[in-house]
Order: structure tokens, then sequence, then C-alpha cells
């Protein structure tokens, strides 16, 4: 008992002496105001980035990149465009530029920033893609554009145009991507019939007659791709579009190296056309080649294909871009209706 009265006063006195010294912390935080730390608090820490320094860096060091293009067929000027320097060799530069500026062209007139005149060399094309590659002599060029991977992107990203609207060399927008993959029919034979799809990014960054063919670059300076078209509406501001920089990579090298892209267009051997399920596009099957791979597959006359990979058909020319976009072991699935059943067949892409 005697040891529980004991410990029952201090009780008493530490509650007290506790409240005196809470009032008296009171009483002088009033007068001089105390920080007491949060040991469990993580103090936020916000970066700025001074937008405006690194649009500069990133123009200034990829200016001379950038060239500009003017075609000729004979003694006639065709038009103008861009180009951007990504390769130098010993004796070569090497530009990328758009299909459309050098088409139909007997000459390819390249100027550069620093002055350097010469007449290029086309080495290579592809209208599906809309890029081609040209060298010219390197002479005093030393310098060329550095890729990034554009799978990287996120949407709301600033970007910068360089180009050559109407021939003012070297201009420079601003703007952000609005899409990262933007499905656009083209026309590639001219036929007003669409032939094809362009994968390609969406800016806001203004592009203008001349600007074909330049670069999309992010803020540390790095290529993410090529300009090639933006919509030319009345009604319309803001929406132009871009060959993403794997892309372009991909095709530049085929380009290199066989003057064109190979693609595995006829691997099926199935004619097809448009059709409907359930409200939704379907490619049927009107004929089935002998001897075809789709043959081997088992497909059959009036199979609808009703999925490529799992997404739905879009377009008539889905199947085609699919399997000519495909790499060798390459494997697309096709979901496929036969008398009101769902299968699955695997198309494995061969040389």
């Amino acid at each position: 008992m005697k040891h529980f009265f004991s410990h029952f006063v201090s009780a008493i006195l530490g509650a007290f002496f506790v409240v005196i010294l809470m009032i008296g912390f009171d009483k002088i935080s009033s007068v001089y105001p105390i920080y007491v730390p949060n040991l469990f608090y993580k103090e936020q820490i916000n970066y700025t980035v001074n937008v405006d320094s690194k649009v500069s860096e990133a123009v200034n060091n990829n200016l001379n990149n950038v060239v500009q293009i003017n075609t000729y067929l004979g003694n006639d000027r065709l038009g103008s465009g861009s180009g951007v320097i990504y390769k130098i060799t010993s004796d070569q530069a090497y530009i990328v530029t758009n299909y459309h500026v050098v088409e139909n062209a007997s000459q390819v007139e390249v100027l550069t920033s620093t002055g350097y005149q010469a007449f290029g060399k086309i080495i290579g094309t592809d209208v599906v893609t809309d890029l081609a590659v040209l060298t010219i002599p390197k002479g005093l060029i030393d310098y060329y554009i550095e890729f990034s991977d554009s799978k990287n992107l996120r949407v709301g990203e600033y970007v910068i145009a360089i180009g050559n609207p109407l021939g003012l060399s070297g201009s420079v927008t601003l703007g952000i991507i609005s899409s990262k993959e933007r499905l656009v029919p083209v026309d590639t034979n001219n036929d007003n019939q669409d032939d094809w799809y362009a994968s390609v990014l969406q800016t806001d960054a203004p592009i203008n007659p001349g600007n074909s063919g330049g670069a999309l670059i992010n803020l540390d300076g790095k290529l993410i791709g090529i300009n090639s078209m933006k919509i030319a509406e009345k009604n319309v501001e803001g929406i132009g579009f871009s060959i993403p920089s794997n892309l372009v990579s991909r095709v530049i090298s085929e380009l290199e190296t066989n003057g064109e892209v190979n693609r595995n267009i006829r691997l099926l051997g199935i004619t097809i056309q448009m059709n409907q399920y359930n409200g939704k596009n379907a490619l049927k099957i009107l004929e089935v080649l002998p001897d075809s791979k789709a043959k081997a597959m088992d497909l059959k006359v009036d199979d609808l294909i009703i999925e490529i990979n799992h997404k739905d058909i879009m377009y008539y020319f889905d199947l085609k871009y699919y399997i000519s976009s495909a790499k060798v072991n390459d494997r697309i699935t096709l979901s496929i209706v036969r008398n009101d059943q769902r299968i699955e067949k695997d198309i494995i892409i061969t040389e």
C-alpha cells in the first residue's frame, strides 16, 4: 500500500508539471514563435526547369543539323523542303527527308545553315512511310543529330520543330506532343483511295509547307521525329504529324542497305473485302490461294477476320499494314469468326 501511494503521488506531481510546462510553452510561443519539427514529415522538394534556356540550347545545338532541300526536274524547280543530317562518314553526310519532298526530282540541291551547298544523291526511298535517304559530299560537315527513343515520349511533353517553311531557313516552332500514336490514312498512289495508314506522332507545333523532312526534337535536343504533314483545312489549327524516330531509324537502315524497304505484303495469299460483324468492321476472306500460307493455316473462304493482335479492324488495309510492318519471327494473331464460332490463328513472319 505504501508503494502504491508513493507511485500515485509521483504520477500526480508529474501530470501537474506537464500542465505547467505546456502553459508556459504556449505563453512563450505566442511572443516568440517556436518551430517544432515533425520527424515523420518528409518535406517536398520542388524542382524547376527553365524552359526558355532548354529550348534555346536544344535549338542552338541542332540548327546546323537541319538543311534546306531544293528539288528540280531538268531546269524546272519543283519545290523545297527540309532534311536532317543523321550520320557522317569519312567522305559522305547522310540526310533523311520525306519521300514526297524528293519525289519526281532529277536533281536535289542541299543547303546547310553554314552556307555549304551541294547536290545530293538519292540512295533509297519508301513511299509507305514517306521517308527518303540521300547523301552529299561531307565537305566540312562534322555534325549530325542524335536519336531519342520515341517510345519514351509523354503526351504534353514540349517539342520543337525545325525546318525551312516557305524557304525561310532555320525556322523554329514550339509545341507539345498531342498524341503518341495516331493512325492517319494515306493515299500512296494518288487515286483518291486510302492505301495505307501512317503511325505518327501528333503535335501542335506549327508545321508549314517547307517544314516537311525537318526535325522534331525534344528539350534534350535529340530527334524524336521527322515532320511529315499537317491537316490543311480551313477550320483546323495545330494538328501536325511527325514520323516517330524509332520507325525512322529502322527504315533508313534498310534504305541505306537495300535502297527500299522489303515488306511481306503477299505473305498470306488471300483476297479480302471489307465487311461488318456485330456492328464493327471485319475483313471477309473471298479467296484462299493454293499452296499459300493461308491454306497451311487452314484459313477458309467466308472466314471473318474481326481483330488483329486483339485490336479492332479500322481499315481495309489493316492486315497488310500489320504483316508488312512486322519483323522476322514476329507473331500476328488473327481473331476469326467461322460459323458463329470465334477462333484464333497465329501468323509467324518468315523470310
